[in-house]
């Protein structure tokens, strides 16, 4: 590959960090008359290529690095989600919310705050606080992706090329019999 080339590929490494990691969109950017199929083709190509990865790897890296972010921090975090008592925030004030431990304040995702009053005589000024929270089942399923607890079930049901080649040629034909017969067994059923 060439210097030229290895640039071009950056930029699109560049713009998929900046773009939310969309592959087809950061490769039309810098190839804006490739297809939405051919991106996606030759953006997996293209981060395959060893001198790209490591592009790839240093940005990441970077990233960490700015942030300050380890895997204890994050697995931290998600563990404050995944076990945090909402029960703390009921029938705060707002100044009592604004007050509250930063670790509780950034679960809070969204806030509503509505004041009427009630009453022609006798006006009674009712206020409500809505807070919309972090989900803590899509926290659980961050803390498990992280510690790596659906790998095994993954690699039973998706072996990975890796996995099919470390099998002896035997094996590999058994397997494939093996799936054959699966697809045959679910067509008659």
């Amino acid at each position: 590959m060439t210097d030229k080339t290895f640039e071009k590929y950056k930029r699109v490494v560049d713009e998929w960090f900046v773009n939310g990691f969309n592959g087809v969109r950061a490769y039309q950017k810098v190839y804006p008359k490739a297809k939405a199929q051919t991106a996606d083709k030759r953006f997996r190509t293209l981060t395959e290529i060893d001198r790209v990865k490591e592009y790839i790897s240093d940005k990441h890296k970077k990233a960490k690095e700015t942030l300050e972010i380890t895997h204890e921090t994050v697995l931290k975090e998600l563990a404050n989600w995944a076990f945090s008592d909402f029960t703390q925030t009921m029938m705060l004030s707002p100044a009592q919310i604004k007050e509250m431990p930063e670790d509780i304040r950034r679960l809070i995702t969204k806030h509503r705050h509505i004041k009427r009053t009630i009453g022609k005589r006798k006006k009674v000024t009712e206020e409500i606080i809505e807070l919309t929270f972090v989900s803590k089942e899509r926290a659980m399923e961050m803390i498990n992706r992280h510690l790596g607890f659906y790998e095994e079930d993954n690699r039973q049901s998706n072996p990975s090329i890796q996995d099919l080649l470390l099998l002896t040629p035997e094996e590999r034909r058994a397997r494939i019999l093996e799936l054959r017969k699966q697809t045959k067994d679910n067509g008659r059923k």
